[in-house]
C-alpha cells in the first residue's frame, strides 16, 4: 500500500476464488474484521461502499435537520407538546449508551450487520412516526431513531477507520459529514416547510422510510457480499461465536458464550444502568427544573448511578472475559485526555448555547431563523475546518500540534463572548462579532477533535478501535448532558432575581411571565424602561453563562499536553509491516499445505 493512498487498497494478497478441482482453500488463522477487509477487498468494492456511505450520510443528515420541524406538530396533534421534555431525557440516555454497545455488536457480528441494524432502526422509527396514533408510539419511534442514528454515526467512523490509512483518516473521518451537513443544515428546513405546506407531517416522516433504504443499499449489500466472499475464501472471523459454530457447539452453549464472553452482557447492563441513573437527574433538572436538586430522590439516583459506574469499571478491569470497555484503553493517558477534552468542550457548549438563541431574539432583536443562523456559524466552520485539518495532518504526519492549536482557539472564541453578550454593560455586540467568536470555536473544535480522534485510534490495538471511538463520542454526550443541567440551573436561578430587581415597580408583577416566555418579553416596546430592564437581565444572565462555560474550558489548556505526539507515518508503517508479516506467514502455510496435497496425490 502506498503512503499516499486515500483508502487502504491493493491488499498484499487477495485469495483466488474457490476452485472445485483443488478443493477448499486452507482455513487461515482467525482475524479481526479490519484485517479481513484490508486483505480481501478490491479498490472497486471500496469505491462502491464509500459512494453508498456518502449517500446514506447525506440522507441521514437530511432526516435529522428536516424532521425536527415536525416534532411540535406531531406532539401537538395529541395535545402533548410538553411531552417533548420527557422524551428528550430518554433520547439522551439512549444515545449515550448506544455508542459502546453498537461498537461491541459490530465487533462480534460484523460491519455490514452493524450498518444494517442502524439503518433498519431509523426506518422503523420513521414508520412509527408516520403511523403513530398516540404519544407513546411517537416516543417509541424517537427511541428507535436515537439508537439508529447514533449507531450509524459510530459505524460510519468505524468503517472509515477500517478502510483508511492513519495519514488520510483525518480527511475521510470528516468528509462525509461535512459534505452532507453544510447543505442539509439549511435545505432541511426548506424541505420541511414545503412538506407542511403541500402535505402533512406524517408524510414528512414516512417518505424517508422509502428513501433511506434505497440510498443505503449499495453500502450494506457491498459489505455483506464481500464478507461472505471472504469467508468462502478461507478467512475466519475472530469471534467466540464463529469458533463455536466451527466446533459444532450446541446452540444454547453458543448463545451463553456469545452473551457472557463476546458481548459481556454483565458489563453492558452495568454501563447502561449506571449511565441512566446518573443522567436522569441531570436531564430532568435540565433547563427548566433546577429546583429538583432539592428533592432527595434526585440526589439518590445520581449517587447510585455513580456507584454502579464504579462497579462497571471494576468488573471490566478484573472479571470480564471480553471487557465491554477494555481496561487497557483506560490506562492510556492519550485516551483519557481526549475524552476529558470532549467532556469539557461539550459541557461548555451546552452551558452557553442552551439559552443563547433566546438571548439573541430578545436582546438582539433577531428572528428565530436569524438567531439559528448565527449559532450555526459554529457548525459550518467546524465542518469546513475538520476537512482542512485532515489535509494538514496528512502532510505534517503529526497530530498533537493541531490539538495544541485548536484548544486555545476554542477558549479564545468562548472567552470573547463574555464581553460580546454584554458589551460595556450597555448592550450586545453586533452580528459579525458573534459570528467571529462562533467561528473561532468551530475551527478550534475541528482542529483538536479531529486530531484527538485519530490519535486515540493510532495508539490502541486494531481490535479496540471501534470501542475507543465509541467511548470518545460518548464522552461528548456526557459532557453535553452535564452542561445542560448546569446552564439551566444558572439561568433559572439568576434571571427571575434580576427581573425582580430591575423591572419598574408597575411591571414587577409580570416578572414570572416574562421569565417563562420570550414571546411575553418581546411584547414590551424597545426603549421603554421595562424593556431596558428585561434586556439588562438577559444580558447579565447570559454573561454569567459565558463565564461558567469559559471556566469549564480552562482545564483543557493543561489537559491538551497529556496527548501523545503521535507520528502517523511511523504508526502506519508499523501497521503495514504487521500486515505484510502475517501475509507472508499465511502464504508459507498455504505453500506447505499445497506441498502436502501434492504428495498425497502422488
Amino acid at each position: 500500500m502506498g503512503k499516499e493512498s486515500a483508502l487502504v487498497v491493493d491488499p498484499t494478497r487477495t485469495p483466488e476464488p474457490q476452485d472445485a478441482e483443488k478443493g477448499q482453500p486452507p482455513v487461515m488463522e482467525p482475524m479481526t474484521d479490519v484485517e479481513i477487509l484490508r486483505r480481501s477487498w478490491s479498490k472497486r468494492a471500496l469505491i462502491v461502499a464509500f459512494v453508498g456511505l456518502f449517500a446514506t450520510t447525506f440522507i441521514s443528515s437530511f432526516i435529522k435537520y428536516s424532521t425536527r420541524t415536525y416534532d411540535a406538530y406531531a406532539t401537538s396533534a395529541f395535545a402533548r407538546h410538553s411531552a417533548l421534555t420527557t422524551a428528550n431525557v430518554v433520547y439522551n440516555i439512549t444515545s449515550l449508551a448506544t455508542y459502546p454497545i453498537m461498537a461491541k455488536l459490530a465487533i462480534v457480528f460484523g460491519r455490514a450487520q452493524g450498518f444494517f441494524y442502524s439503518i433498519s432502526l431509523i426506518v422503523l422509527a420513521m414508520v412509527l412516526y408516520a403511523a403513530c396514533q398516540d404519544i407513546g408510539t411517537y416516543i417509541a419511534g424517537g427511541i428507535f431513531e436515537s439508537i439508529g442514528d447514533t449507531g450509524f454515526s459510530i459505524m460510519q467512523q468505524i468503517f472509515i477507520a477500517d478502510t483508511t490509512s492513519l495519514l488520510n483518516r483525518g480527511i475521510w473521518s470528516s468528509l462525509p459529514e461535512s459534505v452532507a451537513s453544510i447543505p442539509t443544515l439549511y435545505l432541511g428546513t426548506i424541505v420541511a416547510d414545503e412538506v407542511l405546506e403541500h402535505s402533512t407531517w406524517r408524510w414528512g416522516y414516512g417518505m424517508w422510510a422509502i428513501v433511506l433504504p434505497v440510498c443505503a443499499a449499495p453500502l450494506i449489500v457491498t459489505m455483506y457480499v464481500l464478507q461472505r466472499r471472504a469467508t468462502k475464501n478461507g478467512y475466519v472471523r475472530k469471534s467466540i461465536w464463529a469458533e463455536d459454530v466451527a466446533a459444532d457447539t450446541p446452540l444454547y452453549k453458543r448463545i451463553v458464550n456469545l452473551m457472557w464472553r463476546d458481548l459481556d452482557i454483565v458489563g453492558a447492563f452495568l454501563f447502561v444502568a449506571g449511565m441512566a441513573l446518573a443522567l436522569i437527574p441531570l436531564s430532568l433538572t435540565g433547563s427548566k427544573n433546577s429546583q429538583r436538586w432539592s428533592e432527595p430522590s434526585t440526589i439518590v439516583m445520581l449517587v447510585i448511578g455513580v456507584v454502579i459506574i464504579g462497579v462497571f469499571l471494576l468488573w471490566d478491569a478484573k472479571f470480564a472475559k471480553t471487557p465491554f470497555v477494555p481496561f487497557r484503553m483506560i490506562k492510556e493517558r492519550t485516551v483519557v485526555a481526549a475524552c476529558l477534552l470532549s467532556v469539557l468542550d461539550f459541557f461548555h457548549y451546552s452551558t452557553f448555547t442552551l439559552f443563547f438563541p433566546s438571548y439573541l431574539q430578545v436582546v438582539g432583536g433577531y428572528s428565530p431563523g436569524h438567531a439559528s443562523r448565527i449559532d450555526n456559524a459554529l457548525r459550518v466552520s467546524f465542518q469546513i475546518a475538520s476537512v482542512l485539518v485532515g489535509i494538514l495532518m496528512k502532510y505534517s504526519k503529526r497530530s498533537q500540534i493541531f490539538v495544541l492549536m485548536g484548544v486555545p482557539l476554542v477558549v479564545l472564541g468562548q472567552g470573547l463572548q463574555i464581553y460580546f453578550v454584554n458589551k460595556d454593560g450597555a448592550g450586545p455586540a453586533n452580528e459579525v462579532s458573534f459570528i467571529t467568536a462562533k467561528t473561532l470555536v468551530g475551527v478550534g473544535r475541528a482542529f483538536y477533535q479531529t486530531a484527538a480522534q485519530v490519535s486515540i485510534q493510532a495508539i490502541v490495538e486494531k481490535e479496540d478501535v471501534p470501542v475507543v471511538t465509541a467511548v470518545y463520542f460518548a464522552a461528548m454526550s456526557f459532557g453535553g448532558a452535564i452542561g445542560t443541567s448546569v446552564g439551566g440551573a444558572i439561568w433559572n436561578s439568576l434571571l427571575p432575581k434580576k427581573l425582580e430587581s430591575y423591572l419598574p415597580e408597575n411591571v414587577k408583577d409580570k416578572a414570572a411571565g416574562i421569565y417563562k416566555s420570550i414571546v411575553v418579553a418581546q411584547k414590551f416596546a424597545a426603549g421603554t424602561p421595562a424593556r431596558a430592564a428585561i434586556d439588562r437581565s438577559y444580558r447579565e444572565t447570559q454573561q454569567v453563562l459565558a463565564i461558567a462555560a469559559t471556566a469549564g474550558l480552562a482545564p483543557m489548556l493543561l489537559i491538551m499536553f497529556a496527548l501523545k505526539n503521535v507520528n502517523l507515518a511511523k504508526e502506519e508503517r508499523e501497521e503495514q509491516s504487521e500486515v505484510e508479516n502475517r501475509s507472508v506467514s499465511e502464504s508459507d502455510a498455504e505453500r506447505k499445505e499445497g506441498t502436502r496435497e501434492g504428495q498425497r496425490e502422488e
